[in-house]
């Protein structure tokens, strides 16, 4: 795993041009391992480094979920945050999960009763 963080950081420190602040490893039961990228870079520049670095990383192939973070400021509008959030979700093929149990017949009323 060391290895392919290293590779990580040798790329997004191309690709972002040397600002690269930080990059850590964990694990999460829901999602695998996951590699956090902390960039010191605006929202803006992070989400177009996050999109290249998805590109050429393509983490899902190597089964690792890629996280970026910033440092700077949010200069996107919440209507541009969301375009990149969600276009970063569909190129990683990485989305928002359930933490709780989910029951259709609990949600429409049913089941108890």
């Amino acid at each position: 795993m060391n290895k392919i963080v290293e590779q990580i950081r040798s790329i997004a420190e191309e690709i972002s041009q040397n600002k690269v602040r930080d990059i850590r490893q964990k694990y999460d039961k829901d999602y695998g391992f996951i590699v956090e990228v902390v960039l010191n870079q605006n929202d803006k520049e992070a989400f177009e480094t996050w999109l290249r670095l998805i590109e050429e990383v393509r983490p899902k192939e190597r089964g690792i979920v890629l996280s970026v973070d910033w440092t700077g400021e949010n200069i996107l509008s919440e209507e541009a945050f969301v375009q990149y959030a969600v276009e970063v979700m569909l190129r990683s093929g990485v989305g928002p999960t359930r933490k709780d149990k989910f029951s259709a017949v609990k949600e429409v009323g049913g089941g108890e009763g």
